[in-house]
């Protein structure tokens, strides 16, 4: 009676065990690849971040090349805010370092725009260029 009992419990674990250990491996690879789905879920987040500030920099400069200011200024206030929001929360050094350069023009290009300075035109190509070129990834 004694030997049927150890009989028994012994087969219980290894039908636990059976069950137990594949399911074990297998979410330990789900676990992997959602850590990897992760880290390519935050490069296409920052890649659409700069995408968003490449468009709105050009729409900013379309409307002051047509001397249209005020929507100009409008795009302008909407592209630096972007810029700071970007240069808060980006772990690359490089493009912190841009978006800083690009957002100590805020003041200059803001009260260009209110005055309606053609001179802004030069400014804003620029950060186009610097937009354009150093954000492309």
């Amino acid at each position: 009676m004694r030997n049927k009992l150890v009989l028994w419990l012994i087969l219980i674990i290894m039908g636990f065990l059976a069950g137990f250990i594949p399911e074990y491996f297998k979410s330990r690879r789900l676990q992997q690849d959602a850590s990897a789905l992760t880290g390519q879920l935050e490069a296409c987040r920052s890649a659409e971040q700069l995408s968003q500030l490449r468009a709105t920099a050009t729409l900013m400069y379309l409307e002051v090349t047509q001397k249209n200011y005020g929507t100009s200024g409008e795009y302008a206030g909407r592209f630096f805010d972007q810029a700071q929001r970007l240069a808060n929360n980006t772990k690359d050094e490089a493009l912190r370092n841009l978006l800083r350069e690009i957002l100590a023009t805020r003041n200059q290009i803001t009260a260009d725009l209110a005055k309606g300075d053609a001179a802004v035109v030069s400014e804003m190509q620029t950060i186009l260029s610097k937009v354009e070129q150093d954000t492309e990834r």
